[in-house]
């Protein structure tokens, strides 16, 4: 079998209200089609809208499919093309590593990276006022997503209405005093050094961390 070729592309699974529906695919369907949208076949294949058939599986199995896939293949057995879905996600693991692209991203819900960083809380939060940062931090130190997601507002609330938030800074390179820009679009980088709650800063990285030559 000869060797194919494949298109990066992106498989998104969206929960939203049926009224919001068509302005969620004209969106998409807007950048899909943004840039050279009037060539030959962009306008079939350049994105799909489907919906979940319960009869076909549930939105749990479809996303971990995909999960799977692009972790390490285990159980998947081979792709539609008759590639072993092992060394498929070895190849793809190693693309997204070569360019720096991050191949899973949640929206819409409480940030994951806050939970990674209370994670490495170690001590409790006593005060009164912070009682809600203690309610985040056991939570994620007890891999509770759900208490989690309580204790920063529900499933619905707004992003910049979220009570703790990543407290981050510019990432300068320390022998030339250079903020360090995207590849992509120029933008500075951001590094995160700890939380941000009720007005005050909580440093969960002291240390910076960097290879040397022997």
């Amino acid at each position: 079998m000869g060797k194919v070729n494949k298109t990066p592309h992106w498989h998104m699974l969206f929960f939203i209200e049926s009224e919001k529906l068509d302005a969620l695919k004209a969106v998409i369907r807007h950048y899909a089609l943004e840039v050279d949208g009037d060539e030959k076949g962009a306008a079939e294949n350049r994105y799909d809208f489907k919906q979940i058939d319960p009869n076909k599986g549930s939105a749990t199995g479809y996303i971990l499919k995909y999960i799977a896939k692009n972790i390490d293949g285990e159980g998947v057995g081979e792709d539609k093309f008759g590639n072993d879905s092992l060394l498929v996600a070895q190849r793809i693991d190693a693309w997204a590593s070569c360019w720096c692209i991050r191949q899973f991203q949640q929206i819409g819900g409480a940030s994951v990276s806050v939970w990674r960083e209370l994670r490495r809380l170690r001590s409790m939060f006593n005060d009164k006022k912070d009682n809600l940062l203690e309610q985040a931090r056991f939570a994620a130190d007890n891999s509770d997503w759900k208490g989690y997601i309580l204790a920063m507002g529900s499933l619905h609330t707004k992003l910049k209405d979220r009570p703790i938030k990543l407290h981050t800074d510019l990432n300068i390179v320390e022998e030339t005093g250079e903020c360090l820009q995207s590849y992509y679009d120029g933008e500075f980088i951001l590094k995160v050094k700890g939380l941000w709650f009720a007005g005050k800063a909580i440093i969960t990285k002291h240390y910076s961390w960097r290879v040397e030559k022997a």
